[in-house]
């Protein structure tokens, strides 16, 4: 019977896709937790019931385990996605200018499924945690040394959870009860960009008391693009933001001595004659586009005379960064006290701060504000035309301030964690447990912008800080270009000897200060309904109580509220907060022998709307070697705190290609929010079985489908222009220029359906000394359909970036694959692990039903780590091992060099740790 049971456990944890399968053994769930502890009863992942184990349950759960952690290589939680391969196209960690995302810091998120990093719900010892960046930050929840499993479940979680529990639940468990000392060095050789991570855990228990702390510090170094040939390519900003600029021209250009304008062999004076429009003005590049100098490409217009009319690309590409650089620490601790022989007191606290530095592009495409752009007037004597002219371009140039090569942008990153409660028996078997939970988190992003009212008085001539100009005009003794006031040039000709503190005085320091709050109350009481059972078991329950307020806040700088700033765009600061009431049970009937229903149901109330959501799962084991399961539910996720407004509610700086002026460049990109959103819902059904064909072996298939209505997605910046040019939602300036684009959220009308099969197995063997475990897991995605608002189409196997498809649609490989095979004998381990994402069509910028030839080819990769453990009880190990052995480049793909999604930029990571315990 004994065995049988292990055997059932083992059908439990192999249920779904197991990661642990794969990294670390095939240890289930409730055996990790049954080794952790053997006082307390474990509630597990996806459940309220304290008296079910998780072989009980149908819902598929991926398990992994410090082992499995350490195996990895990695020095963060968040880096531990890449072996899920359930997890498609995580934000954050990268840049990634094709979804119009500039990260500025060390973040990373979960996204089951491809469905939207807000549709995981992530957890810590089964609790919600405040959400700093639009989605939790896998990185500053806990140490990765504290962690003692991560449990995934892959099922919709919404009825046991609430919100956000679409596709699934991301839960990071700490080892509460360990006890001694231990500590851990890592580091990382990354080409360009090394990382080294120290980490301590101190655990100690007294008569009634337990304490477990841990802390960690990691420091990673900067990668730019210029460092990484997939990276370094030319990726032309044209038009508006070109650099050199554009000028246009107010009337007929003349020289000082009355005659025409000759620059470089071209006659603009006659040029003007010839092509001026109906308004009298006409639009050119830098005379100095296209020259070695200004390393730019000039593309003459269609219907010019081949020189000075059409637009002037320039690429920054080289000077943005694939990461930045960031130094993160992280304090965690959590105890227990026992108040009586039955009541316990917990506590659990965690402080995270991270410091983190962009090296960017040093000057910034311009926004303006008002139809007319910047003037150049003809008193100017950097300006050869003669005649007053509009400029469209970068202000400070392509080399920054005194001849730098990067902007640093900086954000500084703090996240506190608090939870307080008690637990304990009531009547009977039946326990309460109560808590209180404060969850915050502060981001505040610093950045340089061009003041444009700074910049105006500068061409005017009232440049430089000490000149007496003030925000109405020039002051007592300000005369332009006299005494300490100076002229600023906009033409290249002029880049490398403008006066510095000209340069300087227009450039403001400018922030983004944004505040995410939680608080909850949680009500939750279990057992079994004693006398009443059925005659295959007891009848264990749970309800809950929950309250919830959820808050935001965020203030910009005085530059970005005024409209004024070239780049921010015009900014409001806003507050929002609201509160969530909600009330659960869930039930787990044993039928007969070996087989379990589980019903569970809950209500949320959000003020201005109300949802219930159900779940049903069954699971049947006929014998010790087989496991049967099912489950049907309905999720739900609310709209964001920022759709509270239906004001602007953000800023993005996207590559937008004009259709009427046909440039391609940098455009602002302002999200508005949307009051009338209704939730998003989703129904969630999966089917699975587990095979013990031979003692140490398993086989495990699950077939999986979601279905979303009302999804909410976010416009594409590309596909509004694309519709109205000169639309309501498109701002362009007197040049035509489009200068800024409005988007807003929508609910889809039927939103993404995706299903597909997940299939693990492992078998470990003895010979001789040695144990061998071969492990192998493979996602497959049958379906992927996205709905633009449109159109509904099919996404498997596209990057899924066209030129309409929503922003929150993610690349669909249709296969990714994980095998591993490990080795260990007396104190040596070794283990390879094989990487498969197979390959994508690259639709980026073409129309959905467009085809095309390219693609992001499938990515393969090898990592091999060795470990020696020595000392008294080996309490000291070494491990050297190296992530993309062969160090394979990542597959090109348009425009961003790489798909952050299929594949990483950085190369072969060679790494050596050292862990000791005591």
């Amino acid at each position: 019977m004994r065995n049988f049971n292990r055997r059932r456990g083992l059908l439990a944890g192999l249920g779904g896709v197991s990661a642990a399968a794969l990294l670390a053994g095939g240890a289930c769930a409730q055996d990790q937790a049954a080794e952790a502890t053997q006082v307390d009863a474990v509630v597990v992942t996806g459940s309220f019931l304290r008296n079910v184990k998780q072989e009980d349950l149908a819902s598929p759960v991926v398990s992994v385990d410090q082992k499995a952690l350490t195996k990895t290589g990695v020095v963060s939680i968040g880096d531990l996605l890449r072996y899920v391969p359930q997890n498609i196209g995580s934000m954050g960690g990268v840049q990634d200018l094709a979804k119009g995302g500039q990260d500025s810091k060390d973040t990373r998120s979960a996204n089951l499924r491809g469905l939207g990093s807000g549709a995981t719900l992530v957890l810590m010892n089964g609790r919600r945690v405040v959400k700093s960046d639009g989605y939790v930050n896998l990185n500053s929840l806990t140490p990765p040394i504290a962690v003692a499993r991560v449990e995934t479940v892959l099922d919709g979680a919404s009825a046991t959870y609430g919100a956000d529990a679409v596709a699934g639940v991301f839960n990071i468990i700490t080892d509460s009860r360990f006890e001694g000392f231990k500590t851990s060095a890592q580091y990382t050789y990354i080409e360009d960009s090394p990382a080294w991570q120290v980490q301590a855990m101190w655990g100690a228990k007294g008569d009634r008391s337990r304490l477990v702390a841990s802390a960690s510090y990691t420091d990673i170094e900067r990668l730019q693009n210029a460092d990484r040939a997939v990276t370094n390519i030319f990726n032309a900003s044209s038009g508006a933001g070109a650099n050199p600029g554009a000028f246009t021209l107010t009337g007929r250009p003349r020289a000082a001595s009355g005659g025409d304008v000759v620059i470089n062999g071209v006659n603009y004076s006659t040029l003007y004659d010839t092509y001026k429009n109906a308004a009298g003005t006409l639009a050119v590049v830098d005379p100095n586009c296209g020259s070695a100098e200004t390393k730019s490409v000039f593309t003459p217009s269609a219907s010019g005379p081949g020189y000075a009319i059409g637009s002037c690309a320039f690429s920054f590409q080289a000077q943005n960064p694939i990461r930045g650089a960031s130094q993160s620490g992280l304090i965690h601790i959590e105890g227990e006290y026992d108040l009586t022989d039955q009541h316990t007191l917990f506590l659990e606290s965690a402080i995270y701060h991270q410091d983190s530095q962009r090296y960017g592009v040093p000057s910034y495409a311009q926004n303006h504000n008002g139809a007319t752009p910047p003037v150049v007037p003809a008193s100017n004597p950097y300006n050869p035309f003669g005649v007053a002219v509009y400029y469209v371009g970068r202000p400070i140039g392509s080399q920054g301030l005194a001849g730098l090569n990067y902007n640093v942008q900086r954000n500084e990153a703090n996240q506190f964690h608090n939870v307080v409660g008690a637990k304990g028996p009531l009547l009977g078997d039946w326990n309460y447990a109560a808590t209180l939970t404060s969850s915050w988190s502060s981001n505040v992003f610093r950045d340089h912008d061009t003041d444009m009212n700074l910049f105006q008085a500068a061409l005017n001539g009232y440049g430089g800080q000490n000149c007496n100009y003030r925000w109405n005009g020039a002051g007592v003794g300000a005369v332009p270009g006299q005494g300490n006031c100076y002229y600023l040039s906009p033409f290249a000709k002029d880049n490398t000897t403008n006066n510095p503190a000209v340069l300087f005085n227009i450039q403001s320091e400018v922030f983004t200060r944004t505040v995410r709050d939680m608080e909850i109350a949680d009500l939750v009481i279990d057992g079994t309904l004693g006398k009443l059972r059925l005659p295959a078991g007891d009848i264990s329950g749970a309800v809950g109580l929950q309250w919830r307020r959820e808050g935001e806040s965020i203030h910009y700088s005085d530059l970005l509220r005024s409209g004024y700033a070239a780049f921010g765009g015009p900014s409001v600061d806003r507050d929002a907060d609201r509160t969530i009431k909600s009330v659960f049970t869930e039930w787990n009937l044993p039928i007969v022998d070996g087989m379990n229903l589980d019903l569970a149901v809950r209500h949320e109330d959000y003020g201005g709307f109300k949802t219930t959501n159900p779940k049903a799962s069954l699971i049947w084991r006929p014998n010790e070697s087989l496991s049967l399961r099912a489950s049907a539910s309905t999720a739900f996720q609310a709209p964001g705190l920022e759709n509270a407004t239906n004001g602007p509610i953000s800023n993005n700086v996207v590559n937008i290609t004009d259709p009427v002026l046909g440039t391609t460049n940098f455009r602002t990109v302002t999200t508005i929010g949307n009051a009338d959103l209704k939730p998003q819902t989703s129904k969630v059904h999966n089917l699975g079985v587990t095979w013990l064909p031979v003692r140490r072996a398993s086989l495990s298939l699950d077939w999986w489908t979601f279905k979303y209505d009302n999804q909410i997605a976010v416009q594409n910046g590309q596909a509004v222009i694309n519709a109205a040019p000169n639309g309501p939602q498109v701002v362009r300036d007197q040049s035509g220029v489009a200068q800024t684009i409005y988007v807003t959220s929508y609910n889809a009308k039927s939103g993404t359906q995706t299903s597909g099969l997940d299939i693990a197995g492992s078998w470990s063997f003895d010979v001789g000394d040695s144990t061998f475990t071969l492990r192998d897991n493979l996602s497959y995605l049958l379906k992927y359909d996205i709905d633009t608002g449109s159109l509904v189409y099919d996404g498997v196997g596209r990057r899924n970036n066209t030129t309409t498809s929503p922003s929150t649609a993610a690349a669909a490989p249709r296969y990714r694959n994980l095998s591993s095979v490990d080795w260990s004998m007396g104190p040596h381990f070794a283990s390879a692990t094989v990487r498969y994402v197979s390959g994508v069509m690259d639709d980026y910028a073409i129309a959905i039903t467009a085809t095309t030839k390219a693609r992001v080819k499938s990515w393969t990769v090898l990592d091999l780590q060795y470990a020696y453990a020595f000392g008294q009880d080996e309490r000291y190990r070494v491990t050297v091992g190296a992530i993309n052995v062969f160090d394979r480049a990542p597959p090109s793909a348009k425009y961003t060099g790489y798909l952050s999604s299929v594949a990483d930029p950085f190369g072969r990571q060679s790494y050596v740790r050292l862990d000791a315990r005591f």
